[in-house]
């Protein structure tokens, strides 16, 4: 009989029915049921070797409704490697509900049936679109598919009766599964499954042990993966933090010193940070991480930090420079502020700190004042201070101070300082500690707070400055006295000016480096800013700036020079040798946005007159600068020379381009229908 043949299989199934016949071993009522739920079944794959097979033992040609129909005898009459051989090829989610109802009724293990569709479901449908996800940015579309799918394939593995199968399946699956938050949740299941599985072993039974051991393993994974979702979710997968996975809290303090804190609090605009607080709280979540205790001891860490012998401690003056203290304010942005502010105000004005038996030092004190400053508004430093914030202000520049005495080992205390002569206290520190940088930036500090402008004093402080090579230090200093007109008489202050100037470019070489760079702009503001640039070696800063290939810096330089006969012919010169390209390029690139902008644009208009003058067009021609001699040349209303060039050596309609452009501009614009030449002769004729 035909196994494809359901219509005629039922016939002689009714009739034997029917017939009522005890000596079949035909279960009838299971037979026809499984009939039934193979009629309103279309098979989704082809035949299987075993259906060719039994066709060729039986004599029968297979028909064309072995393409839709599963083989009735096959199913009621073969053991179960057979039955599963068959139905395996036709595992779905879309068949499952009848091979459910067929596998009960041929009393075959359901468990089998249940893993064989989690896996096929699996490889088929869950895998190749977690695979798309990988490679594709995510999207909610695909996110809601395979969150479906993975209930379905759920639900399977909760179904199967032998929780230990249920758990080594899921597990198999798990792993196949690529880093990020569905890992997570697969794991997370996978745990779940095995605590359930757990919970069903007596506690004498020796599965116990393998199953704790499981459950063991499987933590550290799900902690292992769940951390690296974290950080696959946050742009933060780097080599650098996924090897210290393992060990979750130092990844939480490394994810604290990522310099994008740094960047974020000089830069608050910027929006493409990784939000290292979701991070931490999601790690410390998956590790059961104490997460405020680790905050606890950065903000001890880095509100007070301990220095080694030898170290350099960080710099009092320019704490906003700081970066241990940029981490503090932005670990505390993440805290109420009224905790933030209370616990600065402690810091701030305490001997021992709050977070543990640490001494509180003055340096200690400054930084949480610092920080105070900076997360929170007047008003309430006013009402934690219950005092005007100018007191505040006040006495944080008294505690740097006092700070800074500290690590110079001098006892002072803030009472005795605040009523000491300041004059006397400054001599007397610079008599004993002059050999100290730090006594001499110390001197310096009070001199500018205090108003102390004696000549000696700052001759031998500029000296030693420039002595301890504290460059940017001096270059700001010299600012900020530049206004004290009596110290431009310190015999030293010329020099000074002179080698805040030249020492950058003379430690720079080529090429340059963008921090090299910065110093050489830095190093021609400082020839903007010199109140004393008539005693400067113009010329000489200049050469410097040749050497470094950066003639604009240098023609900068010449045209700062006093006004002199020399002066013209050193710029004279200089034109004459220069690249006018070049020169417009750099001040293009390094010398159009800030102090230098304004004094760029005389430059750049020196070079084009130049240019103008000697009738030099083509150097310009056909480069991105001769738009910008064109636009000279109308705002000055020079054009002539440059219209004549044009008619001569490139292109009628060019000129007649420029003139009418320039016309439109003066308010006169040229007849719409007039022809170039129209155009010229009109223009040449003053029309």
């Amino acid at each position: 009989l035909d196994p494809y043949d359901y219509e005629m299989i039922e016939v002689v199934l009714k009739v034997i029915e029917r017939a009522d016949e005890k000596i079949t071993n035909i279960n009838i009522n299971q037979a026809l049921s499984i009939l039934k739920h193979l009629k309103s079944y279309r098979r989704i794959s082809p035949p299987v070797d075993l259906e060719y097979q039994y066709m060729l033992e039986h004599v029968i040609t297979l028909p064309s409704a072995a393409q839709t129909r599963l083989p009735f005898h096959l199913i009621f009459f073969g053991t179960a490697q057979n039955f599963w051989k068959i139905l395996s090829t036709e595992l779905s989610e879309e068949s499952f509900p009848t091979l459910l109802l067929i596998s009960k009724l041929m009393k075959f293990s359901l468990d089998t049936l249940y893993v064989s569709t989690a896996k096929h479901v699996f490889e088929k449908k869950l895998k190749p679109k977690l695979l798309k996800l990988t490679q594709a940015k995510s999207s909610t579309l695909m996110n809601k598919e395979i969150t479906k799918i993975t209930q379905t394939i759920e639900s399977y593995l909760l179904s199967i009766v032998n929780p230990e199968w249920a758990v080594a399946i899921a597990i198999s699956l798990a792993q196949d599964i690529p880093e990020g938050s569905f890992k997570m949740s697969a794991l997370k299941f996978c745990l779940y499954l095995a605590e359930r599985w757990l919970q069903n072993i007596p506690s004498q039974d020796e599965k116990r042990e393998k199953a704790e051991a499981l459950l063991k393993k499987l933590h550290i994974q799900y902690r292992r993966s769940g951390t690296e979702a974290v950080l696959i979710a946050h742009k933060l997968n780097t080599e650098e933090y996924l090897r210290v996975i393992g060990k979750p809290a130092h990844l939480i303090v490394s994810l604290y010193e990522h310099p994008s804190i740094n960047q974020r609090i000089q830069n608050s605009s910027g929006t493409d940070y990784p939000d290292i607080h979701a991070a931490a709280k999601e790690i410390a979540e998956v590790n059961e991480i104490n997460l405020e205790k680790v905050w606890d001891m950065l903000l001890e860490k880095w509100l007070c930090p301990s220095i080694k012998p030898g170290e350099k401690p960080s710099e009092l003056f320019e704490l906003q420079e700081d970066e241990a203290l940029r981490r503090v304010q932005y670990l505390l942005l993440s805290r109420p502020i009224d905790y933030s502010s209370r616990m600065l105000f402690v810091f701030a004005t305490s001997t021992t700190t709050t977070l543990g038996m640490h001494q509180l030092t003055f340096a200690h004190r400054t930084r949480a004042l610092q920080c105070l400053f900076y997360l929170a508004d007047k008003e309430t430093i006013e009402s934690l201070f219950k005092k005007p914030i100018e007191e505040v202000k006040s006495y944080l520049k008294c505690i740097t101070f006092l700070a800074s005495f500290e690590t110079l080992n001098i006892p002072i205390t803030y009472e005795l300082f605040c009523n000491s002569p300041k004059e006397g206290m400054i001599k007397g520190l610079w008599k004993n500690h002059s050999h100290e940088s730090m006594a001499v930036r110390l001197v310096t500090e009070l001199c500018l707070e205090y108003k102390i402008y004696d000549l000696h004093l700052w001759n031998g402080l500029l000296q030693k400055l420039l002595g301890f090579n504290m460059i940017p230090y001096l270059r700001k200093v010299l600012k900020a006295i530049s206004s004290i007109h009596s110290l431009w008489q310190v015999p030293y202050f010329s020099k000074a000016w002179q080698r805040v100037i030249q020492i950058p470019l003379l430690s720079a070489s080529c090429p340059l480096s963008p921090d090299q760079l910065s110093d050489c702009s830095e190093s021609l503001i400082a020839v903007l800013e010199c109140p004393v640039s008539d005693d400067l070696d113009l010329i000489g800063v200049a050469r410097q700036y040749i050497q470094l290939e950066l003639p604009a810096f240098a023609l900068a330089c010449l045209m700062l020079m006093p006004h002199s006969e020399k002066r013209h012919w050193q710029i004279k010169n200089f034109l004459g040798s220069c690249d006018p390209q070049v020169i417009l390029k750099q001040l293009e690139e390094h010398m159009n946005t800030g102090q230098l902008a304004g004094f760029s644009h005389q430059i750049k208009s020196l070079i084009l007159n130049n240019i103008i003058s000697k009738k030099e067009f083509g150097i310009l021609a056909k480069t991105k600068y001769f738009q910008m001699l064109k636009m000279h040349v109308m705002n000055t209303n020079n054009i002539t020379e440059l219209v004549n060039y044009l008619a001569n050596d490139l292109s009628l309609d060019e000129a007649s381009v420029l003139i009418t452009e320039y016309s439109k501009h003066c308010g006169k614009p040229v007849p719409p229908d007039a022809a170039p030449c129209e155009i010229l002769k009109m223009f040449l004729s003053g029309l």
